[in-house]
């Protein structure tokens, strides 16, 4: 009998504390969840801000080595997406739904930004379209390494259609 409890008893005891571990676990998974949630849309709101004023220095240090964007037509890498960005005016966006993914020092976020763009002196009008950034961890901070943008290049009814100069061959 005396046996029998303490095998009850220990295994009693084991099984609370392999709960009481996995309910740490799953909390400490969850607050990761969150963690990364938000670093992501901080880093999505770094990247417009950067847009927005048109800082090209900012973003220079925000690009990381390798970078591509991918627009409607076609691939640039930095020296190109550079080049776009110096031309772009942006009204007031709009930055929602966000979805963010971390495998190790990646960092994936999806989204939608509402927001009326003019390159050059092309009008897009103010739509919403869904966005995709990948940014790197590295030993100076996160670094943008990929921007997916998959708006339709249709400009605002009445203007000249959208001819932009400069995808990857």
């Amino acid at each position: 009998m005396k046996k029998s409890l303490l095998t009850l008893t220990l295994g009693l005891t084991l099984a609370f504390v392999l709960a009481l571990a996995a309910t740490r676990a799953g909390a400490a998974a969850e607050a990761t969840g969150t963690d990364n949630q938000a670093l992501g849309q901080q880093q999505v709101e770094r990247l417009w801000a950067g847009f927005s004023r048109i800082d090209l220095a900012a973003l220079d240090e925000f690009v990381a080595p390798g970078f591509q964007s991918l627009h409607e037509d076609g691939a640039r890498d930095w020296p190109q997406e550079r080049m776009l960005v110096a031309m772009l005016k942006l009204s007031p966006y709009v930055l929602t739904d966000y979805k963010v993914t971390r495998s190790g020092d990646v960092l994936v976020v999806t989204y939608q930004c509402k927001v009326g763009e003019t390159i050059v002196a092309a009008r897009l009008a103010k739509v919403s379209t869904p966005r995709l950034d990948v940014f790197q961890q590295t030993g100076s901070g996160w670094k943008l390494l990929s921007h997916v943008n998959v708006r339709k290049l249709t400009p605002v009814p009445g203007e000249p259609p959208m001819m932009i100069a400069g995808p990857l061959d």
